[in-house]
């Protein structure tokens, strides 16, 4: 009689812990909360910098961008994700802060264009300047003006999202 009862300790405390284990969630993946309540969901490291980034795949989200922000911290950029190479322009509509584009492809940091100017008030759409790759790029990460030179961020460095 003692032998089942061990026997059926053993089977139960067996499958309470396979059911323990089935129930395990996978960790909740990082995010960043700026004072706006602005949401950074992952995070890029780019060179031997890490990033809070918000990550941005959609037309209207990419439309939108960092405009009507007022400002952004140091240590956060935004993503925009292509999925396929393409050589998307950029313009400066509705920004309130300068920016670097930095412009990426296969991982890796293609060219950067430094300390895009915010346009004067009132500046007409069809006045603002455009901003290009010099070849296609599967994304680009916009960061404040100034960032890529303090961080040493240069072509070739390897940038990836690691959550």
């Amino acid at each position: 009689m003692y032998n089942v009862f061990q026997k059926i300790s053993l089977i139960a405390i067996c499958l309470l812990l396979l059911s323990a284990g089935c129930n395990k969630q996978s960790p909740a993946p990082h995010t960043a909360t700026d004072d706006s309540g602005t949401q950074y969901n992952r995070q890029l490291k780019i060179g031997d910098k890490i990033l809070d980034v918000q990550v941005v795949t959609t037309p209207v989200d990419m439309e939108q961008g960092l405009s009507g922000r007022p400002s952004m911290a140091d240590n956060q950029g935004m993503l925009f994700g292509f999925g396929v190479a393409t050589g998307q322009d950029f313009w400066m509509k509705d920004m309130d802060f300068d920016l670097d584009f930095i412009w990426i492809k296969n991982n890796s940091v293609i060219f950067i264009t430094k300390d895009v100017a915010k346009p004067n008030p009132g500046t007409p759409d069809e006045q603002l300047p455009t901003y290009s790759p010099p070849s296609p790029v599967d994304m680009v990460l916009e960061v404040n003006a100034g960032w890529a030179e303090r961080n040493k961020i240069k072509t070739g460095d390897e940038a990836r999202l690691i959550n």
